[in-house]
């Protein structure tokens, strides 16, 4: 194909332009010459890497919210004006065929863009959503993968010389490209978490935090700005040292700013909603119910404080609440009240 590192005198090599017609070219005969050339580019033009990362959030954005009634009119309004740009860009019939495609097919890209972002109902960039009982996963442009649980909010921030997310609220698994050049920072809460090339999971839910490790090593700093990593506080500085840790630790800090640190973790559990599983292990069935109704479209609701307290063990579907309201009318003095289609209320025999 007719790849956009070639020169063009058709398309204007400016950096969203450009950026957009490379994402509309992925798709149509990418080779590995077209992946060195982007990655090239990507590494020695920040101007055109920023343009790229745009697009990229862009494309995302306008993909999620393609059949809601907004986005479609604004679909039926830039088509109808690249066709007129286009028309008046491409006169030659041997011009108009891919390269023609692909032009318009950018330009309606770039008018969706433009118009959504600036919209009542436009997106934030580089900020990705899951919802109730959803998954995602990320590839970013270093190549590292995050993983996004259900009813989870990130934002990826990426410079010259940072990496940087904000857990904003939810769960994530992050698989760390190596880059000693830039650390990786996850922002979650008044704690940072920094890593070089790693592979490890970060909840933010309630205002309290839970870093767990399955792969290398992490540093756990207080405070949202995550600055230089020190292995101890600089004079002056009353933030207390980072926490480090490696495979298999995990680290809990409470809402109240509490750590504890636990030396063999569970990371089984910590990781099982990757399998769309959730595990208790001797937890009170409120924090459970609370875990479990961040999948299921059908709510439990525990109706008694005793019951509330009462500890559950086990391993469930995440998406399925009956099967757990069934497995604890089993095991422990409960009764569960159907009568409401969304909701399952639980209470004491």
């Amino acid at each position: 194909m007719a790849s956009p590192h070639s020169s063009s005198p058709e398309v204007p090599d400016l950096a969203d332009e450009a950026a957009t017609l490379w994402m509309a070219t992925r798709g149509q005969g990418w080779t590995p010459r077209d992946q060195e050339a982007l990655q090239g580019r990507l590494q020695t033009e920040p101007k055109f890497a920023a343009a790229y990362a745009r697009a990229q959030s862009a494309w995302e954005a306008v993909g999620r919210h393609a059949a809601t009634p907004e986005l479609m009119a604004f679909r039926e309004a830039a088509i109808a004006r690249a066709r007129s740009v286009s028309a008046r860009r491409w006169t030659r019939p041997t011009v108009r065929s891919s390269r023609f495609k692909i032009a318009l097919a950018a330009a309606v890209f770039l008018g969706l863009g433009a118009i959504w972002q600036f919209s009542p109902y436009g997106y934030d960039p580089g900020t990705y959503t899951t919802g109730l009982g959803e998954q995602k996963t990320l590839e970013l442009s270093d190549h590292s993968h995050i993983v996004l649980n259900a009813r989870t909010k990130l934002r990826v921030r990426f410079s010259a010389d940072a990496r940087n997310v904000e857990l904003l609220e939810g769960q994530a698994q992050f698989s760390v490209a190596k880059d000693p050049a830039r650390p990786f920072k996850v922002h979650a809460g008044a704690k940072t978490v920094v890593a070089v090339g790693t592979v490890f999971d970060v909840e933010y839910i309630d205002n309290e935090v839970a870093v767990a490790m399955m792969e290398g090593r992490v540093a756990v700093l207080s405070g949202a700005g995550g600055g230089n990593f020190s292995t101890s506080t600089p004079a002056g500085n009353d933030e207390p040292p980072p926490i480090e840790l490696s495979t298999g630790e995990a680290l809990q800090i409470h809402a109240d700013g509490a750590t504890a640190l636990v030396p063999k973790a569970d990371i089984e559990a910590a990781t099982a909603w990757r399998q769309g599983k959730v595990i208790f292990r001797n937890q009170p069935l409120s924090e459970a119910v609370h875990r479990l109704n961040r999948y299921s479209r059908q709510q439990i609701v525990i109706d008694d404080a005793l019951l509330a307290q009462m500890k559950v063990s086990g391993v469930f579907d995440s998406d399925d609440a009956q099967a757990f309201v069934e497995a604890m009318k089993a095991y422990l003095p409960v009764t569960a009240d159907p009568s409401q289609k969304a909701v399952i209320h639980l209470r004491m025999k």
